[in-house]
């Protein structure tokens, strides 16, 4: 729907109150997606209003010379697109500004500016100067916007929550050259950019919110020669130049995205008013804009799942474990496991609040390499959680996704959330496509298993009958693990022991389905954890097919020390397993349900978080990038290393530790203080508690920076911020000072008046009236004595004219009157003086705490490492020896004794693991 001309959208007093037009929000709730949102901003008188006229081929703002100061607000102009059928040009005139968009001295804070540049899809920046870096820098009101809007920390959301920023330059044609070489806008932009006079400065926050690839600059010649403004510029005469130049305008414009919302796609008119009327709440309240939460929030609870599943992907039919299409259950809705694609895959599943239904993960392609699918990739990196990783490995036809459907909670009644803790995200690994003779690809279902074993906490094996020689033979891929992971890089000389692949293998479920034999041995009732055992003790004798046979035992017992099994019955009739998933629990047979529920229970009770080596706890995000590490590592022809993996996930992590931890400090200085404060102390104490916690959240965060590189990092971009805080307290606080001042001054009389005889005296009096009336007033800040300083130097010129035009005063009178006013100013001076000692200390002291904090928070993360370290090998140790104990038990006695090596070895690594009394610790200087 097009209004009939523009309306005024918002309205803002000079008080910071805010006004929507319901008429306005009317109009834009009947627009449907997808539109394209311009909004414009610059000082009045510079052509904004005509520059929206251009675009929208009509007259509709109005183009005058006159423009009420007080009007400061957002008009709206909704009409079809012309360029575009089916979308809609919303365009946003703001008005209201000085032409140095500076008022009082201080850039106001107001909202029609945060608006304009939150609602657009392309925010226009109006001049009519030449390009320099002080213009981008009179931008004032960029500087507040940090502090009105908390954006996500994660790369901005991939900027799809800010503007595309093009910088409009009227009545000026850039000389875009660079000496001889003529340089393409983008570049000529770059090289003013690069003078940025630092991260706090207007051109140093745009900068840092706008990628270079969304700033643009345009400029623009006078629309026509001869008119002396912009409203006797006549329709159809404007220059050929302009016109040209409004051409190139359009195209960055529509080649541009249209209003979107995070992770949701184009807005219609509804929702962008909705988002309008949350931003306008969040500003009444005084509280940031919380930007990622509005735009979730906005979309209704209704559609919460959508934008979290919704993703665009041309391949989406592949997906993330390994099955063949025919294999898959018959019924789509019975089974949500069941594939589309083809060849083997990987699939994940997760809590059902928040998926619906599996999808790929790992891929095997049409030319058989592996490919990690970036929706599930998606997925894993927005779960900042632990997580429980179950996957579940065998023949193709075992039926093992009716297990997974059960973990998923089909048909059971309950749900995830409450079987596991609510820190902890469980996420469900299924492979397909093992064994099946028609693919008759043996190598890649032997990378598919090592996927499944690298990416889980707990690995069920799923086999038919009972654990037979054969059984065991045909989990040969056990075997072949160690030509397929290896745990040390290749720079050490070390080879790998079983040990090192105990401390990350996963718990290992051997699920014998369909299962016929009694539980008995030696005539006595069995537990399936007992039959196991039996099944995998060595066998005796020398000959080939007795040593193939112990090897795959010996593999299973070494690298799985934690073991477990369940036997189940078949669950009923030939006919009833046709449609398996489709029966409910009373007309299945009553043992297999119960055995079911067991497993169920064992795998959420007992399940462990998945760690990697070092003890390192893996979220949903580290998750991810293990799966992409590995494939990549598998593609170049490699073997996926644990050592190099972690190596590699470090940077990823820590990179990102530094970003998070950046921006919750900038964020929370943001929130916590309001310069300017009245002490040093204030704003120090805020910064105190701001760097503890965005060390707490690195510390949390981050692993293996073993050189504190990114630790440094962190503290040198926060002493940045801090600093560039403390000059801008310090400048608030002097100008405050300077202008109570000379408000104060006002009450003096007139200079004329005190060049007379008696005039000194009077001067004196109201002088000395005016720093006692200064001195009094509350909350002047931190330059209180210096601004004082300042201006009585600035007087002291007068004051000596003054003093010599008194000829009621005798020479002795006047060098005793000098005298004093010297000892005055030097005591002023020495005020000033102490007020800078103290803040010198101020920071040295804030120096000082800095390095205790980073020192405490690396003391305890050390001392957690250490203590999660001697846990790991403790485990490991506790495991050699009930094999051990177990081989002795059997009459192993040889193999028995040669574990005393590796159990002695370990016990000496958690003796030398004693807390370190030094560390390397980084400070903020």
């Amino acid at each position: 729907m097009a209004s009939e001309g523009p309306i005024r959208l918002v309205e803002c007093s000079w008080d910071g109150k805010i006004g929507v037009n319901p008429e306005a929000i009317r109009i834009l709730s009947r627009i449907p997606p997808p539109l394209r949102v311009v909004s414009i901003f610059g000082p009045r008188q510079s052509g904004k209003s005509y520059l929206l006229n251009v675009l929208a081929g009509s007259t509709g703002f109005t183009v005058s010379k006159e423009c009420s100061p007080n009007d400061l607000c957002i008009n709206m102009w909704t009409l079809p697109n012309v360029e575009e059928p089916g979308h809609t040009l919303v365009l946003l005139d703001t008005e209201g500004f000085d032409e140095d968009l500076v008022i009082e001295g201080a850039a106001f804070t107001c909202p029609v500016f945060t608006l304009s540049l939150l609602l657009s899809s392309v925010f226009l920046y109006n001049t009519w100067v030449p390009v320099t870096m002080d213009i981008l820098d009179q931008l004032l009101h960029v500087t507040t916007l940090t502090n009105q809007v908390s954006l996500p920390a994660i790369g901005w959301a991939g900027e799809s929550l800010l503007p595309q920023f093009v910088w409009c330059v009227r009545d000026f044609e850039v000389d875009m050259a660079m000496g001889d070489v003529e340089l393409m806008p983008e570049d000529f932009l770059d090289s003013v950019l690069n003078d940025a006079k630092g991260l706090q400065s207007p051109s140093g926050i745009i900068c840092e919110l706008f990628s270079q690839d969304r700033v643009n600059i345009l400029d623009f010649c006078r629309p026509q020669h001869g008119a002396d403004s912009m409203d006797e510029i006549s329709w159809g005469g404007r220059d050929p130049r302009f016109t040209r130049q409004v051409k190139v305008l359009k195209r960055t414009i529509f080649r541009s995205d249209p209003k979107v919302s995070q992770g949701r796609g184009a807005l219609s008119g509804r929702e962008l008013g909705a988002m309008l009327e949350q931003f306008v709440d969040s500003m009444s309240r005084g509280s940031p804009i919380q930007l990622d939460r509005v735009t979730v929030e906005m979309a209704g609870p209704e559609n919460v799942q959508e934008q979290f599943l919704s993703r665009d992907h041309e391949n989406a039919q592949d997906q993330f474990l390994f099955r063949d299409r025919e294999n898959s259950v018959r019924e789509e809705r019975a089974d949500p496991y069941r594939g589309t694609g083809k060849g083997d895959r990987v699939q994940v599943g997760g809590h059902p609040g928040d998926m619906q239904k599996p999808v790929c993960l790992i891929a095997n392609t049409n030319t058989g390499e592996l490919q990690v699918d970036q929706e599930a990739l998606d997925i894993l990196r927005s779960i900042g959680q632990p997580v429980v990783v179950v996957s579940i490995v065998g023949l193709y036809r075992t039926g093992k996704s009716y297990l997974m459907n059960r973990l998923a909670g089909k048909q059971t009644g309950f749900s995830l959330g409450s079987t596991v803790q609510d820190d902890v995200t469980l996420v469900l690994l299924d492979t397909e496509g093992l064994g099946d003779v028609e693919k008759g690809d043996q190598k890649n279902d032997t990378w598919i298993f090592s996927l499944a074993v690298l990416l889980s906490s707990t690995l069920v094996y799923n086999s038919i009958g009972n654990i037979s020689n054969d059984a065991v033979m045909s989990l040969h891929y056990v075997t072949e693990l160690t030509e397929h992971i290896k745990v040390k890089s290749t720079k050490e000389k070390a080879q790998d022991t079983s040990s090192d692949y105990m401390r990350f293998f996963p718990t290992f479920v051997w699920a014998v389905r369909d299962f016929t034999l009694e539980l008995k041995l030696n005539g006595k009732t069995a537990t399936a954890d007992e039959y196991l055992e039996n099944s995998l003790k060595l066998k005796n004798g020398t000959s080939k097919a007795v040593a193939l046979s112990n090897d795959a035992r010996e593999c299973i017992r070494n690298y799985f020390p934690d073991r477990k099994c369940f036997v189940f019955d078949q669950p009923g009739s030939k006919e009833k397993l046709k449609v398996l998933d489709q029966l409910r629990d009373s007309e299945l047979d009553p043992q297999f349900v119960k055995q079911t529920s067991d497993f169920c229970s064992y795998v959420f009770g007992c399940s462990k978080e998945k760690t990697i080596k070092g003890g390192i706890i893996v979220t949903g995000s580290l998750l991810g990038n293990l799966a992409v590490t590995y494939v990549d590592a598998i593609r170049s022809g490699s073997i996926p290393c644990l050592e190099n993996a972690v190596a590699a996930l470090s940077q990823i992590e820590n990179s990102t530790a530094v970003e998070e931890s950046f921006a919750l400090y900038r964020r929370l200085l943001g929130e916590r203080v309001k310069l300017h404060t009245e002490t040093e102390e204030e704003l120090s104490s805020v910064h105190d508690g701001c760097l503890k916690e965005a060390l707490q959240l690195f510390m949390n965060r981050s692993f293996k920076d073993e050189d504190h590189k990114y630790q440094e990092t962190l503290m040198e971009r926060v002493k940045q911020v801090y600093e560039g805080k403390c000059a801008e307290n310090a400048e608030m606080s002097q100008n405050h000072c300077a202008a109570l001042l000379l408000q104060l001054e006002n009450d003096m009389d007139p200079d004329e008046s005190y060049m007379r005889p008696g005039g000194y005296q009077h001067f004196k009096a109201d002088l000395n009236r005016l720093v006692n009336e200064y001195k009094s007033f509350p909350a002047k800040g931190v330059k209180a004595e210096q601004a004082l300083e300042d201006y009585l130097s600035e007087k002291n010129q007068q004051e000596k004219m003054i003093l010599t035009a008194d000829r009621n005063l005798s020479e002795q009178q006047r060098r005793l009157e000098e005298q004093q006013a010297q000892v005055e100013r030097e005591s002023q001076r020495a005020a000033a003086a102490r007020e800078q000692q103290r803040a010198l200390e101020r920071r040295m002291n804030d120096m000082e705490r800095a390095h205790r904090e980073n020192e405490r928070q690396l003391r305890l993360k050390m001392e957690r490492d250490r203590i999660a370290a001697n846990e790991e090998n403790q485990r490991v140790i506790d495991q050699k020896l009930r094999e051990q104990r177990a081989l002795f038990e059997q009459g192993y006695r040889e193999k028995a004794e040669k574990m005393n090596a590796d159990i002695r070895h370990l016990k000496n690594e958690i003796s030398s693991q004693k807390p370190k009394k030094k560390g390397g610790i980084c400070v903020l200087s």
